[in-house]
């Protein structure tokens, strides 16, 4: 039979055992350097990587083989490897790559059995005229961009994502959801990677105008 001496003994030392729980967390924090300012300050790695773009998707074969792969195969690669120009360059992991074989050629297991003028448009709309990045030359409200595409199929927006997460400052957004069309909204994976002729922002989803 629980009696109330009982109680009362249990009381003092479930308190006796939380009080030196909390000295113990007390006095273990007293070694912690203290915060000396609350202003968040941000820390930018070097976005250049001081090779062409051509370079740069040779260095990541893991990321790109099918993206160079289908370069080649439909002879645009000089495009990559020149330095007169600068382009933005909007480059396609292999997730994009296999997406768009399944979506547009369902059933082709590789991109050079692929009709070779269909995908050379596709990539001719991956590739913009001039350097569009958030370092300056874009902002939130998307704007129109001329791609290498011609004609209305080539129409494209920019634009950088408004959102309020840190991680997500400065991606790069491609046809805003209503600022093109009825052409689907794509999110950067990585954006404002500089090589030394343009700029590159990597997508795992293919880009496309719709009207």
């Amino acid at each position: 039979m629980v009696t109330t001496k009982t109680i009362e003994t249990m009381k003092k030392t479930l308190y006796r055992t939380l009080f030196f729980g909390l000295a113990a967390l007390l006095f273990t924090g007293c070694g912690l350097d203290l915060q000396k300012n609350y202003d968040y300050e941000s820390s930018v790695a070097d976005p250049h990587v001081n090779v062409v773009a051509w370079e740069y998707f040779q260095d990541h074969p893991d990321i790109f083989s099918e993206f160079t792969e289908a370069i080649e195969y439909t002879g645009l690669k000089d495009y990559y490897t020149q330095t007169e120009n600068k382009y933005t360059f909007l480059a396609l992991n292999n997730t994009a790559m296999q997406s768009y074989r399944d979506n547009v050629f369902p059933g082709e297991t590789s991109i050079t059995n692929c009709d070779r003028e269909t995908v050379k448009n596709m990539l001719l709309y991956h590739i913009v005229d001039g350097e569009y990045s958030s370092y300056g030359e874009l902002q939130v409200e998307a704007m129109f961009v001329l791609t290498l595409l011609p004609g209305e199929r080539g129409l494209m927006t920019m634009s950088v994502w408004k959102n309020p997460w840190q991680a997500a400052v400065g991606k790069i957004l491609v046809n805003e959801t209503g600022s093109n069309g009825k052409s689907p909204q794509r999110n950067a994976k990585t954006s404002n990677i500089l090589p030394t002729n343009g700029v590159i922002h990597i997508f795992e989803k293919y880009c496309y105008y719709q009207q």
